[in-house]
């Protein structure tokens, strides 16, 4: 029986390789659907319109990857998402190498 890595390092390059797609696949979901999101709101102009069909379809695929980032996660690290952490969608920085204290502290909780 193999043991289970618990940081990064202790990956094969595989399982590295792995992870850094389904980072890269949310990072690009966030971007794509904060380009639908964030627009940017003047004083006494009307609110642009968008399309409520590309921002459900921009949603599910940020919600979609997020859940394939945990997944690998909790499959080669052992991590489990924190209950109280918010979905990708409500915070874009979530998966941030500022919030990587974040996983260690998960981590550390479940041994």
């Amino acid at each position: 029986m193999t043991s289970m890595p618990t940081r990064e390092g202790d990956l094969t390059p595989e399982e590295r390789l792995l992870l850094e797609r389904a980072h890269r696949r949310l990072r690009g979901a966030v971007a794509a659907y904060q380009t639908l999101t964030a627009v940017a709101l003047e004083a006494g102009a009307a609110v642009p319109a968008q399309d409520p069909r590309a921002v459900a379809a921009a949603q599910a695929e940020v919600e979609e990857a997020e859940r394939e980032l945990w997944k690998l996660r909790a499959g080669l690290l052992g991590w489990v998402r924190p209950s109280w952490a918010p979905g990708a969608v409500f915070e874009a920085d979530w998966f941030s190498d500022e919030d990587a204290i974040y996983d260690e502290a998960a981590a550390g909780a479940s041994r």
